[in-house]
């Protein structure tokens, strides 16, 4: 690896979109290395995506010098590994603004770049929309070639194949490569992982029927006769070689697989595969992390890095949220056998690792499926199981129609656990929690809770699991998890779904989750009420008015976008019913937020502070 002191003459060359076309190939070598040593002092620093984007520097040098992006087009599945993209497309010297308040996206961004031709930013996206990309140039009469970058981890949602079925069927050239490095986040699992992995080990059917047909065209008149025969049994040469293939089935034409940190070799099969007409699907083996030692060794690790602002805030004693969690539902599995839990790839993520060790015949990692892991939950809570789904804020939005049908209105007892609720750290609009209460508050027989505290977890848990019926949401945020904040300051228990922190007059903050240590550092200094709401939904309004009432002022802080709020809906009671007695006022995520930088930033940005609620309390 490039020492810290070496000169960057190679990537310092690279200005505009184009230029790496000019690096001369003796000093390719030379030029990836550079891009690692970049993006390892960027990402380090900065946070955001590591490993993903060490194992596809060789891969985008060689598209962009294969590729004119003045008409041809890159579309990033998931769009995490798009880094060593931006640094070619003459974003370099910002890339340390990556992720920073008014900085780069950590993803694909439309409004940043002419490159970036297609926001991305969850899994098994790009071949759908390279598809219509590619469709709507060719009803344009706009010549160029549309290139899907997907990884296999991505291979196990299905939209894939639905788009897949049908790319032939568009008469598309479109160029699909397949990134394997046997990594999502996590390991992959399933029959996909394992399909690929005899690929790897296997000659290339490609190869072994080019090898055949340029044997036969040395025989009289170019052997065409045969040629015609063998095309005819393909599938007995499939067979022969030993590789049934998927991909073939369907009219998708395979290549590879192939060395993917072979530079030279991926830009000779590139500009080769471009000549190939119909759809096509190159095979690359890459290894995540590559360059770096540390993140090689554990690329689940390095998978996403916290930057190091976020690493120094983290001193205290206490787990985050998803940590302390993952231990008490493996406690609490223990001594219940009924107790499963799902999880879509996202095992260290969500805090279950230990979990999925200690109950391995009850844990089930069923890939990138969030739609499947709803519905698969729902069919184990038959017979008596008691299934825990385990996703991040921003996923669960892509099975909202399995939770709908197969859940909430058939009343299934279901637990789903809501990690990344609320606002998230660095990684733009495409990976904030806050549309869950949303949707989620739309749905039958579905009941929304939001600890901020241990022993808010373990209640929250326990009453989910053996209490209340139907489908339970339980929302929290990648934040250290609070000690029990009752024992910090007065508690009035008051009704049953709210409590009462720190008294004051005539002033009062409406939270819950995240929110709630804020509003008691605001409060304290204000001389307010903080009302904490332990049920987001359903929530008895008429209860929540009664508590309200005699107060003169009331703020509502929420981390979440207010169409679907709790504050809404509670605004939109107190109309209807002709509620006046107080002033009511919401502070949540605005519409135009830009949501760059950490949680800091964009809580900041939408007055969500301590001190920013303690001033709307002094002025009011």
């Amino acid at each position: 690896m490039i020492g810290t002191n070496d000169k960057m003459e190679v990537l310092d060359r690279i200005k505009v979109s184009g230029d790496v076309k000019d690096i001369e190939k003796e000093n390719i070598d030379k030029l990836c290395i550079q891009i690692r040593k970049l993006l390892i002092d960027v990402v380090t620093m900065n946070g955001g995506h590591l490993a993903s984007n060490l194992g596809i520097v060789e891969l985008t040098v060689a598209l962009h010098r294969c590729l004119d992006l003045e008409k041809d087009k890159i579309v990033f599945d998931v769009g995490h590994q798009s880094y060593v993209h931006k640094i070619l497309t003459g974003r370099k010297d910002c890339m340390v603004t990556m992720g920073n308040k008014g900085g780069l996206n950590c993803f694909p961004d439309e409004c940043e770049s002419i490159y970036d031709i297609f926001n991305t930013g969850h899994a098994s996206t790009s071949i759908s929309a390279a598809l219509g990309i590619e469709k709507s140039m060719k009803l344009k009469g706009i010549e160029g070639q549309v290139v899907a970058i997907i990884g296999d981890g991505a291979l196990a949602g299905g939209m894939v194949y639905e788009a897949l079925n049908n790319a032939s069927d568009l008469d598309s050239d479109i160029l699909i490569i397949l990134n394997d490095n046997e990594m999502s986040i996590s390991r992959n699992v399933g029959a996909m992982s394992r399909y690929l992995s005899k690929l790897r080990l296997r000659p290339s059917y490609i190869e072994t029927n080019t090898k055949v047909k340029n044997l036969v065209k040395k025989l009289p008149n170019g052997g065409k006769g045969l040629i015609k025969l063998i095309q005819k049994t393909k599938r007995a040469l499939k067979s022969y070689v030993g590789q049934k293939m998927i991909f073939e089935d369907l009219d998708i034409r395979y290549i590879g697989p192939v060395d993917g940190h072979d530079e030279q070799a991926l830009e000779e099969i590139i500009n080769e595969t471009k000549k190939v007409k119909g759809p096509k699907l190159l095979h690359v083996i890459t290894t995540k992390g590559k360059g770096y030692d540390i993140a090689e060794k554990d690329p689940v690790k390095f998978h996403g890095v916290k930057n190091s602002l976020a690493k120094r805030k983290r001193l205290s004693a206490n787990p985050m949220y998803n940590e302390y969690f993952g231990r008490l539902i493996s406690d609490m599995a223990k001594k219940d056998e009924n107790i499963v839990c799902v999880c879509p790839a996202m095992t260290e993520g969500s805090g279950l690792y230990e979990f999925s060790i200690n109950h391995k015949d009850r844990y089930f990692d069923v890939g990138i499926c969030e739609q499947h892991a709803v519905t698969f939950s729902a069919g184990l809570s038959k017979n008596g199981l008691k299934p825990i789904c385990v996703i991040y804020s921003t996923f669960l939005q892509r099975a909202y129609d399995q939770i709908l049908h197969d859940v909430c209105m058939t009343n299934k007892k279901v637990v789903i656990c809501v990690d990344r609720a609320g606002v998230t750290d660095a990684y733009g609009k495409t990976h904030q929690g806050i549309y869950d209460i949303a949707f989620l508050s739309t749905l039958p027989n579905m009941t929304i809770l939001a600890p901020e505290s241990k022993d808010d977890m373990k209640k929250h848990l326990n009453e989910s699991i053996y209490s209340l019926d139907g489908c339970i949401a339980i929302r929290y945020p990648y934040d250290e998890i609070n000690s029990d904040i009752s024992k910090q300051c007065d508690l009035d228990l008051g009704p049953l779904q709210c409590a009462v922190y720190n008294k004051g007059k005539d002033k009062a903050i409406l939270c819950y989750g995240r929110m709630v240590p804020l509003a008691i550092e605001a409060a304290k200094k204000s001389n307010a009420s903080v009302v904490k709401i332990r049920k987001l939904y359903p929530i008895d309004n008429q209860q929540l008015y009664d508590l309200l009432k005699d107060f003169k002022y009331v703020i509502c802080a929420e981390d979440v976008i207010y169409n679907g709020s709790v504050a809404q809906r509670f605004e939109s009671w107190m109309y209807k019913n002709n509620k006046k007695s107080f002033r009511f006022e919401n502070l949540s995520i605005k519409e135009d937020c830009e949501m760059r930088g950490c949680v800091d930033d964009i809580l900041a940005d939408n007055n969500l502070t301590s001190d920013a609620l303690s001033k709307l309390l002094e002025d009011e």
